[in-house]
């Protein structure tokens, strides 16, 4: 072969592999878009694994991983840590890593010292989690729409959206784990009728509620979807087991069967404030922090949402369209953030997420994102920086978040309120009927059971 073939031979491969190359890329632009803003999204919140906070130095870094140092990496449950024993197991494995140059950053907040590869080791993580939580958003919005361009907004406006960026990216906290593991719980909730689907929304549900108690959140729908009979009761049951199973790495390296429990009492007991920087309800109220009060008003807003959950259950709204069940689940998921008590600043966060959502399948509500955005960040600049928003009203800073989630409440509910609904009357009926094929079917079996016994 001459070197004048040699090369046209070359050539012709060149082509040949551009040419696959283009196919693939026409054929599944979508496709390749995700990747690449995966692969962006991850990037950028990379060039910030330094930043240092509070939460993450004085928790994870000097306070969990320090003490996993000392106890050992079997004694990982031993931790003294509100996060469950699963994600005490991940970050153990994480501290096998290689620690790194120690560091030390000066920042507005103090002077933190930590091992610079671990930091790099817990926002990769919680950067990869975005990633299928960006996933799980593209997967709610296809299925609530059908449109894979509209599900392809979701991804890169979840990716793109400052709040969860600030959250794990900057801040380093860890919602993005729970928050992730609720959309699923809610892709399941929303697919069509059958028992695989009512498991899984419930495994989802455990698994989000054994990582963070925030997971309560998406209770008054679950509730509301069973009493409607679009869940199956009995799935239930996998609430505890998805729960329990979180456990199974604590047991094998001899954990007892009450020590991975111990996280859950600092999750409920050590909330002593009515509101932690929280844009919700109690921030418009000058309450104090007796015993007292902080019970009243979890017992009033328990009261609050089990009412508005009993109306929209009377109300009969219909849940065989999926974009009902939606509208109905970020009412009530909001309605519990923004009514209990004890809340942080970062628990609107799967509010933020789901908000996307709602503004994607009804373009009428695009301006919910942009104002839940704002909400949200009027509450972490000010626990981030010390300093309020607008400093000239200071405090009231937070106030006006909390008149801007009011909005968007009463938005959802004005939406939840206009939905179709089955006449009671119907829905009566329609059980009658059921009733009369059930007793109709058992008159035929006992019928049958005669004959075979006669014969």
């Amino acid at each position: 072969m001459t070197f004048k073939k040699i090369i046209n031979s070359i050539v012709k491969w060149y082509k040949l592999i551009g040419l696959y190359v283009l196919r693939f890329v026409k054929k599944h632009y979508l496709l390749v878009g995700m990747i690449a803003m995966a692969i962006l999204a991850v990037i950028v919140r990379l060039v910030f694994f330094r930043f240092p906070t509070h939460d993450m130095c004085g928790y994870v870094l000097n306070g969990w991983m320090a003490e996993i140092d000392q106890i050992g990496f079997t004694n990982f449950y031993q931790v003294n840590s509100d996060y469950s024993p699963l994600y005490l197991f991940v970050i153990a494995i994480l501290c096998l890593f290689p620690k790194g140059n120690q560091i030390t950053v000066n920042d507005s907040g103090g002077v933190y010292t930590f091992f610079e590869n671990r930091m790099f080791y817990v926002k990769a993580l919680y950067a990869l989690i975005t990633i299928a939580l960006a996933f799980g958003v593209y997967l709610i919005v296809k299925e609530l729409t059908g449109s894979k361009k509209k599900a392809f907004f979701g991804y890169v406006i979840l990716l793109a959206l400052p709040t969860v960026f600030v959250n794990s990216a900057i801040w380093g906290n860890a919602d993005v784990i729970y928050g992730t593991l609720m959309i699923y719980s809610f892709y399941y909730m929303l697919k069509e009728k059958n028992m695989f689907n009512s498991i899984m929304t419930f495994v989802f549900f455990g698994l989000a509620f054994a990582f963070k108690a925030q997971a309560l959140f998406m209770l008054p729908i679950l509730v509301l979807l069973l009493a409607s009979r679009r869940l199956r009761l009995w799935t239930v049951v996998f609430i505890p087991l998805a729960y329990f199973a979180t456990f199974i790495p604590a047991f094998l390296f001899g954990a007892s069967i009450a020590e991975p429990f111990h996280y859950l009492t600092m999750q409920f007991g050590g909330q002593t404030d009515i509101v932690y920087g929280s844009a919700n309800i109690w921030k418009f109220l000058e309450l104090d922090n007796s015993d007292i009060v902080r019970n009243s008003a979890m017992w009033v807003s328990l009261l609050v949402v089990g009412a508005l959950t009993t109306i929209l259950y009377f109300r009969n709204i219909d849940y065989s369209k999926k974009e009902n069940i939606f509208k109905v689940g970020f009412l009530l998921t909001m309605s519990m953030v923004f009514f209990l008590p004890r809340m942080h600043e970062r628990y609107f966060y799967i509010i933020d997420i789901l908000v996307v959502v709602y503004a994607l399948i009804d373009k009428k509500r695009f301006w919910l994102v942009p104002l839940m955005q704002l909400s949200s960040a009027i509450a972490y600049f000010h626990y981030l920086t010390g300093h309020y928003f607008i400093d000239i009203i200071g405090e009231n800073s937070v106030t006006l978040a909390a008149i801007m989630n009011l909005v968007i409440l009463v938005t959802a509910f004005y939406d939840v309120i206009k939905l179709e609904h089955i006449p009671l009357k119907q829905e009566i009926e329609d059980m009658e009927k059921e009733i009369n094929l059930l007793k109709e079917d058992n008159q035929e079996e006992q019928q049958e059971e005669k004959k075979e016994a006669s014969n």
